[in-house]
């Protein structure tokens, strides 16, 4: 009789319970890197003060994060295939709390710098493994809903720590910061590890299959195309060009090794599949254009409409603000109405979102600013959402990590492309005027420039993706 009776924790509800508390904590987790990338830079005068350093200097506060999330999260990524999801988030998360320690005790600016590449190591770690782990806890069917939530739970992060950073540096001074951040990751720590369940599957390859080559190739690679497009005179007397010329060899290297290795960092048999290549880039093109609206929108906002620094700050706190609100639903509607559609409708308002950046703002100043906010922030939340659920759920078990390396790749690269190029474009259509220089009309035109040529990329990842799909339909159709 006791053979037919089920444990309570076996139950159907108990385990959408347990992964409910899991995903919950996954969501915490990602609260630790936005936060660490938004709450530095309301310090950054503070900093360039107490360490008696040049603004580009400090601004490596912000660099070394940015390049340890590029240079580590494909290795990051398949490294949780090999040991386990579970035990490198918990490691991601131990390594942010011991770099944010270090942070807060750092006596010189190179040893913040380097306690911020640490903390931005940590940072891909937890981000490398939430997008795999989320997937693993729920079944396809809620992996939107899922990927709703982390993301909704990150634009949170992003909003509240200019927010946060700003009030610590008032009253306690720019170490607090640090301190928030390291009590925040003991917290995750403890939740991670009470309620995620251990990883279930076992992978093929041990630690000793890792591709430490390819890793570094691919790092080294990286880390030329971040410093490629960042301001990077201070630190090494190489030009752009030359460093980008650097980074392509070094991809071409690492792709012969990647085909004569029996246990590759990546399997190149994963970019056979061209609809999810073409997601991929879509996905790289659409955080490059939401990247540019951070960085142009001050400066057209200052110089343009003549707008202070708290109204500057306010208005650009609407569009993280929107990402947190529309996250969530997005994720549902994704579940309800199919990933396809719901990327194609992301697109769409993307495109949108972007004509009306090219327009609104000239035409009627700050209520035309926000809505152009209004439509393009919801329309990358759908597309993201879609794309991460359709990324996900196309890859078996134990490639789920490698995908979501690539997702994390593809975006922290065009983050970092968008906001090295559009905002060279707009300087560059200001025709060597400095911005505090250029007259309302140049300004207009400049932005209206930069964001019809992101409207029309929009659009033509748009059609292609539209055009693969149906011809990857009509081949099934046929072979049926």
């Amino acid at each position: 009789m006791s053979d037919n009776i089920t444990h309570p924790l076996n139950t159907p509800a108990a385990k959408a319970g347990g992964s409910n508390a899991a995903l919950l904590s996954l969501a915490f987790a990602v609260l630790l890197p936005s936060l660490g990338m938004s709450i530095v830079n309301v310090a950054l005068p503070t900093l360039a003060s107490s360490f008696a350093a040049s603004m580009a200097l400090v601004n490596w506060v912000v660099i070394a994060y940015l390049l340890a999330l590029i240079t580590f999260v494909i290795g990051a990524a398949v490294l949780g295939d090999i040991v386990g999801r579970k035990l490198l988030l918990l490691c991601g998360i131990g390594i942010f709390a011991g770099a944010s320690l270090m942070c807060a005790v750092s006596t010189n600016l190179w040893m913040l710098v380097a306690a911020r590449l640490i903390q931005g190591l940590g940072a891909t770690f937890i981000l490398s493994q939430t997008l795999a782990l989320a997937s693993s806890v729920l079944p396809k069917t809620q992996t939107g809903s899922a990927i709703g939530l982390l993301s909704s739970t990150a634009a949170i992060g992003t909003a509240l720590g200019p927010v946060a950073g700003g009030l610590l540096l008032d009253f306690f001074g720019w170490q607090a910061m640090f301190w928030l951040l390291c009590l925040l990751a003991g917290l995750s720590f403890i939740l991670c590890a009470r309620l995620i369940a251990a990883d279930e599957y076992q992978s093929a390859r041990s630690l000793k299959h890792f591709d430490i080559t390819g890793t570094l190739l691919l790092a080294l690679s990286c880390l030329f195309y971040a410093m490629s497009v960042t301001d990077n005179g201070q630190v090494l007397p190489l030009s752009g060009p030359l460093l980008l010329l650097f980074a392509l060899l070094l991809f071409i290297v690492f792709l012969r090794t990647q085909r004569q290795r029996q246990y590759p960092l990546i399997d190149l048999r994963f970019f056979r599949q061209h609809l999810r290549n073409l997601t991929l880039a879509a996905g790289f093109v659409v955080d490059a254009i939401a990247m540019s609206t951070l960085l142009i929108g001050p400066f057209y906002l200052t110089y343009a409409l003549a707008l202070s620094p708290l109204e500057v700050g306010l208005l650009m706190s609407v569009g993280p603000l929107a990402a947190a609100c529309s996250g969530y639903p997005a994720g549902k509607l994704v579940d309800r109405l199919g990933v396809k559609n719901m990327m194609f409708f992301g697109l769409t308002l993307m495109s949108l979102g972007a004509f009306c950046f090219a327009y609104l703002p000239v035409l009627f100043g700050v209520y035309g600013y926000i809505a152009a906010l209004l439509i393009m922030t919801p329309g990358r939340q759908f597309f993201l959402n879609a794309n991460h659920s359709y990324v996900m759920n196309s890859v078996c078990e134990q490639d789920k990590g490698l995908a979501s390396g690539m997702l994390n790749l593809t975006k922290n690269l065009g983050l970092m492309t968008g906001a090295a190029l559009i905002t060279g474009l707009f300087s560059a259509l200001l025709h060597n005027t400095t911005m505090a220089e250029a007259s309302p009309e140049q300004l207009g035109f400049a932005l209206h420039t930069c964001f019809t040529l992101s409207a029309a990329v929009l659009v033509l990842s748009l059609l292609s993706i539209y055009l693969l799909n149906r011809h990857h339909h009509k081949l099934q159709q046929t072979t049926e």
